[in-house]
């Protein structure tokens, strides 16, 4: 069994493209930016001297002036609640006991924006550390390691505070050994949104007594979030959870007003990120990114509903001064002038110019310029300070207006180390494109290359190179770090580069060749549509929209062939397009998406809402029996003679037992309606029995290929054609109930262009539109904030983050495999190749993108995400690629062995 020397080359050559994605990554996404600073007691200014001729600065007494000014401090956070959740009356009317005290004044209602990316850990950072956490750490979100930065938590526990925490055990991962006393429940196990808030909610009967020893108390509760990732925001369930919010706030608000104290206590109620309108998170649209920040002072006045916006990470100062803390070092909050009130002016000035100070040797380290106007209002924010402490009679209004300086400065140098906190290894992502282009260039001429051992000679010179080239310019790369472990990739990177620029003959000649003998008159608009499609990446809103691009792009060349068909008489295939079409709009329609089309109204949203369940039932029933019948076209292709007759029989049996099994588990479920004799059925098709037929179905199909003659590669399909029923089945399993009909429509698509007399680069890119359509048709799309992970946890009782993450990577990718392996049936290895092409043109130009555009306005909200989802779909393919090379050399031995008999 030995794979040929095309195989091996294409392996290399998406090796190759693989390792330059994650050199790219490694460059573009800073991985270590984090200050290691900690602030002390020290930090705290003592005098001010703005003016050298000025004898001798003004000495502050700080322990009258910053100290602790709350008795208790309340901080909880809702996973997952929007700001209009408290606002708008669809949603209040469920808070009457929270609204009430927003409308009487005695609490304040911040409208808080955080950033991207809006999932958990890195917003935990944010509330904690006052910095904005790099997008990166998206993916470092499923394994949460101890923070390094310093945070209000970190400080607490050095000024000896007593700290408790119940609730998300994310925290406990954050912050080990901080809390006094703590209890974590799991942030992954979605379908359970009522346990794991009573398991937060059990303590605080013990925690709100009158003995009570702690002095900040932390309580996150997931139920809220999880509701929202299983039904959205407008979900049955929302309101009983909001109710259930409101009561423990209430009760902690009962429990602060008993309290004897001479200082008050403070409830903060706020939100880490936000919610879709479909439900989820991760993204930037406006429910994702806008929280409510709700604070309640004992016995005091607030303010209400303040229109003003703020940050996310202003909490962190705030909270800092009210406790009498030193503000953490790297924090980039300004302080919020509302949380204040129970200060005196003189306490109240203080904080803005410590916190501004704080913030200058922020902005200074970064190397901000000092000739900004916002710097030459923090030069006379001193200076007016510095007078109004020396008057003996100064006005309010004079206090005012150096608040309003501080402010305007503080917004400057929080926005520009905001801004300055992302660092690119420009010299890295140059390599990284260099070396994508080289495997283009080479992909497009494949036929032509031939990889060559390289010689030493031309290594050692290159290192040399690259040692002159780091020293002249004195660059930070870490392909200039000189350290073992750098020298070794710079090593593979120069090894690469040259076996690459050998295999290079003349690429573009043969590009616009086109093998004019297999022309075909469509790629007159298939290639101008791939130059389209690709161009647009240079766009964020085209990026947004991506998927209304390939719309029309299918649609027009749909039309093309009813023309084509209808001139040619062929009505029989002018009908197949005409229906193809209808179904594409459907499934168009199921799943809207997109920036510009948010909260609009879907076919899926109709299906999903209680009094249209008979509907969607029924379109489920139908769902499954049109998979049911693919799976039984493509079977004969597996089983192409009358062998195996009875297990043939066993097989149809299973998988109408596993698509049976399908409808009893949305039963369940309560999506669907109960079907006559339900109890005998829930029996017979349960989830469990699923499991095993699907398995047995994977021994069955095993073995016909292993039996299967291999003439006319009959083993290669059948081997295929087994993997693309499996895959079904499982989605099946998966999907969301109204996307059930979405594999079937697939189906038809593939076998309507499937053996057609066309250009193997045709048939590739339609694949490639394809791929990326049924992408989106389930609902998915460029945002991190459409990623269903519901799908990760059917059938689990005990979270397990191999089983859910192979769950979800199979829901998310499931159908470009499906159509992948359609294009491979059809074309064999030349469609494999030609792929893999079309994936590497894309990577490269994105990366070419994202480098001229590393600083635009939406690099992180926008640009970030869709790097994301092109390296893993890059992935992808490369894992698919040598899935078929071994099947593909598996089956070429056979054939070997089959002619030696």
């Amino acid at each position: 069994m030995r794979p040929t020397k095309q195989s091996v080359t294409l392996l290399y050559l998406s090796s190759c493209n693989i390792f330059a994605n994650l050199l790219f990554l490694y460059g573009f996404f800073s991985f270590d930016y984090n200050d290691r600073r900690t602030s002390t007691s020290n930090d705290i200014p003592s005098t001010i001297w703005p003016n050298r001729n000025d004898s001798e600065p003004w000495r502050f007494d700080t322990r009258r002036l910053y100290h602790k000014s709350v008795n208790k401090v309340v901080l909880m956070v809702i996973d997952g609640i929007r700001y209009d959740f408290f606002t708008d009356s669809e949603f209040n009317v469920y808070m009457p006991f929270s609204t009430n005290l927003i409308k009487q004044n005695r609490s304040c209602l911040f409208r808080t924006r955080v950033n991207a990316p809006t999932v958990t850990m890195p917003r935990i950072k944010a509330l904690t550390t006052g910095t904005v956490p790099n997008f990166i750490d998206l993916v470092l979100n499923l394994d949460s390691s101890a923070v390094q930065q310093d945070s209000i938590i970190y400080q607490a526990s050095a000024a000896n505070k007593r700290v408790i925490f119940y609730g998300d055990e994310t925290w406990l991962k954050l912050f080990p050994n901080s809390f006094v006393r703590h209890d974590g429940t799991t942030s992954f196990y979605i379908s359970d949104y009522t346990e794991v808030d009573n398991n937060v909610t059990r303590h605080l009967e013990n925690e709100l007594k009158p003995t009570a020893d702690w002095d900040i108390m932390i309580l996150h509760y997931l139920g809220l979030d999880h509701i929202g990732h299983t039904g959205g925001p407008r979900s049955t369930l929302m309101p009983n959870k909001l109710s259930e919010m409101d009561n423990i706030i209430q009760r902690t608000v009962n429990y602060m007003d008993s309290e004897k104290s001479e200082l008050p206590s403070v409830l903060i109620v706020c939100g880490d990120h936000g919610m879709r309108d479909n439900g989820g998170h991760g993204g930037s649209s406006t429910g994702e990114v806008m929280v409510p920040l709700f604070v309640y002072f004992k016995n005091k006045t607030c303010g209400g509903s303040i229109k003003e916006e703020i940050m996310q990470t202003d909490f962190v100062p705030s909270i800092s001064v009210i406790m009498g803390l030193p503000i953490p070092s790297s924090s980039t909050g300004k302080l919020i002038n509302k949380m204040l009130q129970i200060l005196n002016i003189n306490e109240i000035l203080f904080a803005y110019h410590y916190n501004s100070k704080q913030m200058y040797t922020n902005y200074i380290s970064k190397k901000g310029l000092m000739n900004k106007a916002f710097m030459k209002d923090y030069d006379h924010a001193v200076l007016y300070y510095y007078n109004w402490l020396k008057r003996e009679t100064a006005s309010v209004n004079q206090a005012h207006r150096v608040i309003s300086l501080y402010e305007s400065a503080l917004s400057g140098m929080s926005n520009y180390v905001i801004g300055s906190i992302a660092k690119f290894d420009i010299f890295l992502i140059i390599v990284s494109i260099v070396l994508s282009i080289q495997v283009w260039l080479l992909l497009i001429d494949f036929d032509a290359v031939n990889i060559k051992f390289i010689k030493v000679s031309r290594l050692v010179y290159l290192m040399l190179i690259r040692w002159a080239v780091c020293v002249w310019l004195q660059c930070d790369s870490v392909l200039c770090e000189f350290t073992a472990t750098f020298n070794l990739l710079a090593s593979v990177v120069i090894i690469m580069f040259i076996i690459n620029l050998g295999g290079i003959g003349r690429p573009l000649s043969t590009f616009f060749r086109l093998e004019i003998n297999d022309f075909d008159n469509n790629l007159f608009y298939v290639l101008p549509g791939i130059l389209i499609h690709v161009l647009s990446l240079f766009s964020s809103s085209y990026i947004e929209e991506e998927h209304q691009l390939l719309y029309h792009l299918w649609t027009g060349f749909s039309a093309i062939q009813v023309y084509k068909t209808f001139v040619m008489h062929n009505y029989t295939t002018t009908a197949k397009w005409i229906v193809s079409m209808i179904l594409h709009r459907f499934c168009k329609n199921l799943n809207i998406i997109g920036n510009q089309w948010s909260g609009i109204y879907s076919l899926g949203d109709w299906f999903r809402e209680s009094q249209n369940r008979i509907y969607l039932s029924t379109l489920m029933v139908i769902g499954l029996c049109s998979i049911f019948y693919a799976c039984i076209n493509i079977y004969r292709v597996v089983k192409n003679n009358k062998q195996f007759h009875m297990l043939s029989v066993i097989i149809l049996i299973l998988y109408f037992w596993t698509l049976c099994s399908v409808y009893m588990y949305r039963v369940e479920t309560k999506e669907v309606f109960v079907p006559y004799g339900y109890n005998i059925l829930k029996l017979i098709f349960c989830l469990h029995s699923w499991t095993i037929a699907w398995y047995l179905l994977i021994g069955c199909h095993i073995f016909i290929v292993i039996k299967q003659t291999n003439r006319n590669n009959n083993k290669f399909n059948s081997a295929v054609c087994s993997m693309i029923i499996l895959l079904m089945l499982r989605l099946s399993l998966l999907l969301r109930p109204h996307n059930i009909l979405v594999p079937a429509v697939l189906v038809y698509t593939c076998k309507l262009i499937q053996f057609k007399n066309w250009n193997t680069l045709t048939i590739t890119i339609l694949h490639y539109w394809l791929s990326l359509m049924f992408f989106f048709y389930q609902g998915n799309s460029n945002s991190v904030g459409t990623l269903d992970i519901v799908p990760g946890y059917i059938g689990q009782t005990i979270y397990d983050p191999v089983v859910a993450g192979i769950h979800i990577f199979t829901h998310t990718y499931g159908f470009p495999m499906l159509v992948y392996l359609f294009l491979v049936l059809d074309q064999k290895f030349s469609g494999l190749q030609k792929l893999c092409m079309l994936n590497v043109t894309q990577s490269c130009v994105y990366n070419i993108v994202i480098l001229f555009f590393r600083n635009h306005l939406f690099i992180w909200s926008v640009f970030s995400p869709k790097l994301l989802y092109i390296v893993i779909f890059t992935s992808t393919t490369y894992i698919f690629s040598a899935l078929i090379i071994i099947l593909l050399t598996l089956c070429r031995s056979s054939t070997k062995k089959e002619l030696e008999i």
